[in-house]
Parts: C-alpha cells; sequence; structure tokens
C-alpha cells in the first residue's frame, strides 16, 4: 500500500503556473500622439466629412449572343452633420413592383460571400471584389431609387431591391442567375455576390466596389482604416 499512496501523493501534488511570455511584444511600437489623436470616434472628427459608397456592376452575354449590363449605387455622405443615404440604378426604365427576392446567405450572418455554380460547358463565371479610399464615381445613366422601393426593368429579367433587409439586385438569365446586393438580418450585414449557370456558353460577371473617405489615413501605420470600416456594421455592411 505505501507505493501506492506515494503515487496517489505524487498525482495530486499542484504544479506551479509558469509566467506568461512577453515575446510577443518584443517588436511593439509605441503609437504617436497624432495615431492616438486620429482614434477618436468611430467615423470621424470634428469638422470632417464622412464617405461610404458601394457600387455592384453585373455584366452577362447569354448564349444567343445578348450582352446586358445592370448596375447599383449606394452611398452614405454626411450632409449639414447628419447622415444621408442616396441609391442609384442604371436602368431608366424600371417600373414599380410588388415581386421581391431574398439574398440566400447559407447560414452566413455577416462579412463577403462569394458563390459560383455551373453546370454546362462554355461558360465564364467571376466574383470580383475591389476596396480602397476614394469616393465612388456617379454611376453611368444612373437615377435615384427612393429607400424601400422595389422595381423591375422593362423586359421584366431584372428585380431591383432598396429595402432595409435587402439592397441589391437579381438579373434573370435565360438558364441561369446573377445576384449582387447587401443582407441585412438581426443587427448583421453581409455583402452576396451570387451566380447561377444551368446552360451552355454564358459569361457572367460580378463586379463590387467598395469606397471609403474620411479622416487622412495615409501616413497612419495601424490599421484605423479597417477598424473603422468594420464599425460600419451598424449601417448595414
Amino acid at each position: 500500500m505505501k507505493p501506492s499512496m506515494m503515487l496517489l501523493m505524487a498525482i495530486s501534488a499542484p504544479v506551479m503556473a509558469s509566467s506568461p511570455s512577453l515575446t510577443i511584444f518584443q517588436h511593439s511600437q509605441v503609437l504617436t500622439d497624432f495615431e492616438l489623436d486620429s482614434m477618436k470616434g468611430k467615423y470621424i472628427n470634428n469638422g470632417q466629412d464622412y464617405y461610404f459608397g458601394l457600387q455592384m456592376q453585373t455584366q452577362f452575354i447569354q448564349d444567343n449572343g445578348v450582352q446586358q449590363q445592370v448596375g447599383m449605387q449606394i452611398e452614405f455622405v454626411q450632409v449639414d452633420n447628419q447622415p444621408s443615404v442616396n441609391i442609384t440604378i442604371s436602368d431608366p426604365n424600371v417600373v414599380a413592383s410588388q415581386n421581391s427576392f431574398q439574398l440566400d446567405t447559407l447560414g452566413q450572418t455577416a462579412g463577403l460571400q462569394q458563390r459560383i455554380q455551373i453546370a454546362g460547358n462554355e461558360n465564364l463565371a467571376i466574383n470580383e471584389l475591389d476596396m480602397a479610399q476614394g469616393r465612388l464615381a456617379p454611376l453611368l445613366n444612373g437615377i435615384n431609387v427612393a429607400v424601400g422601393t422595389t422595381l423591375v426593368s422593362n423586359n421584366g429579367n431584372t428585380i431591383f431591391s432598396a429595402n432595409s433587409n435587402t439592397v441589391g439586385y437579381q438579373v434573370e438569365l435565360a438558364s441561369g442567375r446573377a445576384n449582387q446586393g447587401i443582407s441585412y438580418q438581426n443587427g448583421n450585414g453581409q455583402l452576396v455576390q451570387s451566380i447561377f449557370i444551368d446552360g451552355l456558353s454564358h459569361g457572367v460577371i460580378n463586379q463590387s466596389t467598395l469606397r471609403y473617405d474620411g479622416m487622412p489615413v495615409g501616413p497612419i501605420e495601424s490599421n484605423i482604416l479597417g477598424r473603422q470600416i468594420s464599425d460600419l456594421t451598424a449601417l448595414g455592411f
């Protein structure tokens, strides 16, 4: 019994925890006063404007040779210290519609989702995202769209949604579908780019361009711009 008691005592003896390693801070840098001052607030400093824009464009060619381009642009701008939302679309011949669509997020709640499904040969499908500081150019032939409306193109192939939970569009192809937009559910925003092709000789390109402009971030080495953009989730991104 004595050897067994000694073994139990050895197992139950407490082990002294070692001090945490601080090697992670070996290459850390002290933030400058300029950087610390720029971190005040989430979007802007006093007297500075802010801007956040998303432009979505879809170009497609179908097996019958028909080519078309669809576009939509959403901009958040500060006007007289108040946020303003401006939505434009590239189709001047739209009409009001009772139809609507929901972006399928496949259970994902935030971030970027790019999805391509193809059944057939000789097809091209591309989802692209470009993000940088700056401002968007006006959408070519763009017309303003009121928030809370749903519109359909003259040929009935494209639905534009400017509703609170879905801002984007859906294009019905001869043998497929293309979607781009922002899905906003339960306080979370997600950018969705989706292409589905079931046929031959289709070409579809989804392009989304994100632009942000506000406080000067060029000389700042830390990722303040990234942190500010992540804060825009409160606006549906």
